[in-house]
């Protein structure tokens, strides 16, 4: 057996039960605790209630009637017991082309459009990367201009000093996304996108303010491509997917697993490619940046583009509760089971703990769009907040979460006495910018049509009743 797995020893983790939470539990939770397996098993064996949890469905069931949704996923676990797993509504989502587009039911192990929760999966990359010994000098604390001598041109707002955990956390300066005032079409007309990417000033000068950045995400995955000598799709597969057998994620789907097309969860018709989208990442630059049709791009994108299913999911979130071990079938019995190591605790516990200092909002979120932009971030995850934050009302102050514009989201509450997760995946597709709003005082950005998709997948109202079932 390898020196990183271990023989699950139950009464060793026994002894962690009841540890009581941090004494700064709004920011930080304990390093050890009970490594879980996931299983399926009813709601009263996790000390949940039956009754929320229906009702967590009854929301999803009225978001399909009143047409907000076409279908979801939703499932919810707690210390390892998958407790509810469910299916409602249809595969697709609208097709504004043809909108009595006929659809099949949804799939319990519908395949969907992940959009930003990529970028939890692009960090952890980073630091199993880190961690592996297998690339020497890579280190997250690098510049960028290690990697990309044209990063560090421009001088302006210290733009050489950026690392990489910088673009991590959010605090780089980079830009929202790339802008060319000269070029409307910006990337699209761009024979060179990825040089003009990482040419780009900088927005704001590094390390002041926390500002999301699908840019400066592009640019994380361009780099772990270079140090990896790799795609995100191989990379990933190496070190997280066949780790963990997440046999349903991965990138760019028609091409790395065209068998399972049945299981596609379908988004929205695209004017620009002009086909309903199934198996395609929604995002129109993201899908210009990672190849357009069917040949292998040169790069993927960091930010967005992985498809996956619930259960697969599920897998990656119980490893993160297990503080970066995962629990696997070894030897015959009574040594059935081993744990091993994706990522040391005290990593995990960085990725998923304000790292943000004081640069975030000084105040709660008023909206689910001020959250995603400007909250307390850890390493590709937003962090619990007193406002808006498409949690709910019911995690504790430890919890974390990502959302996909494109209707998905996962949240995370590692707190010793809850240990759960719920992952609700729909088909709503990605919100338009209609109402994307920039105030030319302050230059703070506004997206009403992203706080409209959390209200149309049910996003409060379903994490409310999920993490407050644990109360009854």
């Amino acid at each position: 057996m390898r020196a990183s797995s271990l023989i699950f020893c139950a009464a060793a983790a026994a002894a962690f039960v009841g540890m009581a939470p941090s004494a700064h539990a709004q920011d930080t939770y304990p390093l050890s605790g009970v490594i879980y397996s996931l299983r399926t098993d009813t709601p009263a064996s996790a000390g949940l209630s039956s009754a929320l949890l229906d009702q967590a469905v009854n929301e999803l069931e009225d978001a399909v009637d009143d047409g907000d949704i076409n279908g979801a996923v939703l499932l919810v676990a707690r210390r390892g017991r998958i407790v509810l797993h469910t299916a409602v509504g249809t595969r697709d989502g609208l097709n504004e082309d043809d909108p009595s587009m006929p659809s099949v039911p949804m799939p319990l192990d519908g395949i969907f459009d992940l959009e930003s929760m990529t970028k939890p999966f692009t960090v952890f990359l980073a630091m199993r990367m880190q961690e592996s010994g297998n690339y020497p000098g890579f280190n997250i604390n690098n510049t960028v201009a290690t990697y990309f001598s044209e990063f560090a041109v421009s001088s302006v707002n210290n733009k050489s000093s950026v690392t990489i955990r910088d673009l991590m956390s959010y605090v780089s300066g980079e830009d929202v996304d790339y802008f060319d005032d000269s070029n409307p079409n910006g990337l699209f007309d761009d024979a060179d996108p990825w040089h003009s990417m990482l040419d780009a000033p900088l927005a704001r000068p590094r390390g002041t303010k926390v500002v999301y950045s699908d840019l400066g995400f592009r640019i994380l995955g361009h780099v772990l491509e270079t140090v990896g000598g790799d795609s995100l799709q191989n990379l990933m597969k190496t070190y997280i997917f066949n780790p963990l057998q997440m046999n349903d994620t991965g990138f760019q789907p028609w091409l790395n697993m065209p068998e399972k097309e049945d299981r596609f969860v379908g988004t929205a018709w695209s004017a620009a490619r002009e086909r309903y989208l199934r198996g395609e990442v929604q995002d129109e630059t993201d899908y210009f940046l990672e190849g357009d049709g069917p040949d292998p791009a040169e790069h993927l994108t960091g930010c967005d583009g992985l498809f996956s299913t619930a259960s697969d999911l599920a897998k990656f979130a119980q490893m993160m509760l297990n503080r970066g071990k995962r629990i696997y079938s070894c030897n015959p019995p009574p040594f059935g089971k081993c744990i091993s190591t994706l990522l040391p605790a005290q990593t995990v516990l960085d990725m998923t703990t304000n790292q943000t200092g004081s640069l975030h909002l000084n105040r709660s979120a008023w909206t689910y769009s001020e959250n995603l932009l400007y909250s307390r971030k850890g390493y590709g995850w937003e962090m619990w907040d007193a406002g808006m934050w498409p949690g709910g009302e019911s995690t504790s102050t430890v919890a974390y979460s990502k959302t996909g514009a494109a209707g998905t989201l996962m949240v995370l509450d590692p707190e010793p006495s809850r240990e759960m997760f719920a992952i609700l995946l729909t088909n709503h597709g990605l919100p338009s910018f209609d109402h994307f709003t920039v105030d030319p005082a302050t230059g703070k950005m506004s997206w009403e049509d992203f706080d409209w998709m959390l209200g149309d997948i049910r996003a409060n109202e379903v994490m409310t009743k999920v993490f407050g079932s644990l109360a009854w």
